[in-house]
């Protein structure tokens, strides 16, 4: 099933559902009326003739409340979550079509001085991170920007990423549900910051005061029981309960303190709980997704387990806004101070293991993401690992634009010291051919899918020169700032075993004959530093070069064809230098000369 059907199936399926959820609900609400006012009639009538059976019927009708209570809340967060499986696959099938306005754009990630990351568009509107990113956690965003910004070298690790993106791939609704799970839950508001204070905060609760948190409301309930027995007067529970209440009241203010300051703790580490469990309910054959799963659920510390009790901590204490409910439980059983011991008692026992369990669950949000990217294009490939060749691509193309608009090339370099100088008239494709190339190459390093027919490659270190941009507040010029830019490319070099560069019309701010020789002699340079790459270039005599260095420099470009009407542009890679230009062409097409 193609991706754009399976999201509009996934569409309708959620659909039906909720609207039967909003049903039941319609229903639940109604019996909640009548419960809450069925019990204060009978304990209106109680308090005028003190019959006993009134009061138990009561107390039926506000366990019958606070029963249906329960379920609605329960099927409040059902409701939530398919809104956001339905909201999950809306997003996709808006994505397929082209449309990213609803996608994080990562615009705080942009940075010019990063070796490729401003001038590959890999953050910023119709970017790479746009297309890639569906996280849901603060940790998982935040890895997938490590892992754009800094491919790996290592050729074992990508094959690992590979495999478990592969593996979730093959998986789309149980990815969909872990997104769903976490968007809902809101987990990206868990900061570092308060895994940090968490994970080294103690609480505290005197151990003298635990003993009376479950002899007072036992004497409390006998006391009850013998009332309705007829053993004791009505009096002697009411008080019980009284105290309990004025006890538990008493302490208040400190738990409405501890409550605050771990509150927002609570809501968003909890929540992980869902992630957690979700991860757990199925087995997986990768070896990366392996050893998270042992990493999570081991003897020593259960993840699982251990989020459990935190989200039944976290319902107790969501209750407390059901005031009725509250002041019933905490006259009967102090349940605010034991909601509290039982805080304590977590904290003490894995705050340490927090911000471990955090960062594993960032690594799997990132791989969901990935996974997502490489479900919704099952016409890209997974790239091949090399030993002899540098990269070599078949019918690559840039995987930000629509199928319609992608026109692909075949493109090889097999050894470092070879340059492929590549020119062209404006518009004709050289920048885009550049950045296909290099986005690719940035995506297989990363582990994910990239979008050609067949892509072997190496790992290696990436480094651009496209977009350079002056700084009048540091009084940088432009073309200081491009003579900057080349200075890090050397020195990046110098500490690289292989770089992969690409350059698209270097010292742009100085003359044309200047700029000519600079390059050429620029050029040269680089064949004593472990570097390969594309140089795009309106200078064509740079093309002479693979005469003088003929193992080294490569000539390759893109054609057009113009009549008196018009110009055609086929944006097809073909050997040589361009013979064709098209600024005169289009200045009197456009009246301008």
């Amino acid at each position: 099933m193609r991706p754009q059907e399976y999201y509009h199936k996934r569409i309708e399926e959620i659909s039906l559902l909720l609207k039967g959820f909003r049903q039941r609900r319609n229903r639940y609400t109604a019996v909640k009326i009548a419960a809450f006012l069925a019990a204060v009639a009978f304990i209106g009538w109680f308090s005028t003739n003190g019959m006993t059976g009134l009061l138990a019927l009561f107390f039926v009708c506000v366990a019958l409340f606070v029963f249906i209570n329960i379920r609605e809340t329960k099927l409040l967060r059902k409701i939530a979550f398919h809104e956001e499986l339905r909201n999950g696959a809306t997003l996709e099938e808006e994505y397929l079509r082209g449309d990213y306005s609803r996608l994080d754009t990562g615009e705080e990630y942009k940075d010019p001085a990063h070796p490729y990351a401003h001038d590959l568009d890999i953050f910023g509107e119709d970017s790479v991170f746009q297309a890639i990113n569906r996280t849901t956690t603060r940790h998982g965003r935040e890895r997938l920007r490590e892992w754009l910004l800094a491919p790996l070298r290592d050729s074992e690790e990508i094959l690992r990423r590979q495999e478990a993106v592969g593996e979730l791939a093959a998986m789309p609704d149980w990815c969909h549900t872990f997104r769903a799970l976490g968007n809902y839950k809101q987990v990206s508001k868990l900061s570092p910051e308060a895994i940090k204070n968490s994970s080294r905060e103690k609480s505290r609760f005197a151990a003298w005061k635990i003993p009376f948190l479950y002899i007072l409301p036992g004497l409390n309930i006998l006391g009850w029981v013998l009332y309705i027995a007829d053993v004791i007067p009505a009096a002697i529970p009411e008080l019980l309960s009284l105290a309990l209440l004025a006890i538990t009241l008493s302490g208040v203010k400190q738990l409405n303190k501890a409550h605050e300051g771990v509150n927002s703790f609570i809501r968003s580490f909890s929540d992980l709980y869902e992630l957690i469990r979700h991860f757990s309910s199925q087995t997986f054959q990768s070896a990366r997704l392996r050893e998270i799963h042992d990493e999570l659920f081991n003897q020593r510390h259960d993840a699982n387990e251990a989020l459990r009790e935190l989200y039944r901590v976290q319902e107790g204490f969501d209750q407390r806004g059901n005031v009725l409910v509250t002041i019933l439980l905490d006259a009967l059983f102090m349940r605010d101070l034991h909601l509290y011991l039982r805080l304590v008692r977590w904290q003490n026992k894995y705050a340490s293991c927090i911000p471990g369990w955090v960062d594993i669950v960032g690594e799997l949000d990132t791989f969901v993401s990935m996974a997502n990217y490489r479900y919704n294009h099952p016409d890209f490939v997974t790239p091949e690992l090399s030993d002899d060749t540098l990269l070599r691509g078949e019918e690559i193309g840039h995987p930000l634009l629509v199928s319609a608009r992608c026109v692909t090339n075949d493109f090889e370099v097999s050894r470092l010291h070879q340059f492929y100088i590549v020119t062209g008239a404006n518009m004709a494709g050289k920048s885009t051919f550049l950045r296909a190339v290099g986005v690719n190459l940035v995506l297989a390093c990363c582990g994910s899918v990239v979008r050609a027919s067949s892509f072997r490659f190496q790992p290696m270190r990436i480094f651009t020169s496209m977009r350079t941009v002056d700084n009048l507040a540091k009084g940088t010029s432009y073309f200081h700032a491009e003579l900057l830019r080349l200075k890090q490319l050397v020195e990046t070099a110098q500490n690289e075993e292989k770089l992969f560069i690409i350059l698209d019309e270097i010292l742009k701010g100085t003359n044309s004959r200047d700029k000519l020789n600079g390059s050429r002699r620029f050029l040269q340079k680089l064949l004593s530093l472990p570097i390969a790459g594309l140089i795009a270039t309106h200078d064509l005599e740079l093309g002479e070069l693979a005469d003088a260095f003929p193992r080294n420099y490569f000539n390759r470009c893109f054609e057009i064809t113009h009549t008196d009407d018009d110009i055609a542009y086929d944006y097809k890679l073909k050997e040589g230098v361009s013979q064709n230009m098209n600024a005169s062409i289009l200045l009197e097409k456009m009246g301008l000369v």
